[in-house]
């Protein structure tokens, strides 16, 4: 089979520089671990030894420790208990280790909801239910952290190229739209700088 390597460039795993643009900033988060939990909401909660979980929208989770909702009968639980894989008959519910199936970007900055319509129908402050989300066709669990401007989104690992790859896009076109604006405010400014000292010589 012929070698084609060299047609495109490495992959880059999770060792890669932030991308930064106009009040926006990418960056890989590394997580000690996400645990699904499948079964009743509540049986859920109890397990992981949470009161609630963050669902999409305006919920804000807070800290280093969390659960997501992901649908009515589902949680991603963000660091937390180390809980056994698999069927746990007295509770009713399914554990996954799922450390290994997600890659996590944070999107930071006044122009992150920005960047984040781009690929989505989005309004921050709208309620949800769940942090699920396709983002330019990518299944995505998306979700604000910390801070009202500060998000996270959690991609399928083996699709972490290809949305790596559309969010700098989308960051230099943030950018170029940013130039264009002051390009734009530029010549405003000039038109009335020269419309002025024309009635002045007048």
């Amino acid at each position: 089979m012929r070698d084609d390597r060299h047609k495109w460039p490495p992959a880059l795993g999770n060792a890669r520089p932030e991308l930064t643009g106009e009040n926006i900033e990418a960056r890989l988060v590394t997580l000690k671990r996400q645990t699904v939990i499948s079964g009743a909401l509540n049986d859920c909660l109890a397990a992981c030894d949470m009161d609630a979980a963050t669902a999409g929208g305006a919920d804000l989770a807070v800290g280093d420790v969390y659960a997501l909702r992901q649908r009515r009968d589902r949680l991603l639980v963000v660091n937390g208990l180390c809980l056994t894989d698999g069927w746990h008959a007295d509770r009713n519910i399914a554990v996954s280790d799922f450390s290994a199936a997600y890659a996590v970007i944070s999107l930071a900055g006044p122009n992150a909801e920005r960047l984040i319509a781009t690929g989505t129908e989005f309004v921050g402050d709208s309620p949800s239910p769940s942090v699920s989300r396709l983002w330019h066709g990518f299944g995505t669990l998306l979700y604000r952290h910390n801070q009202p401007q500060s998000y996270r989104m959690h991609v399928r690992a083996a699709q972490l190229e290809a949305v790596w790859e559309m969010i700098g896009r989308q960051v230099s076109a943030l950018d170029s739209a940013s130039d264009l604006v002051l390009a734009r405010e530029d010549l405003a400014n000039e038109t009335r700088y020269d419309g002025l000292c024309q009635r002045k010589a007048s």
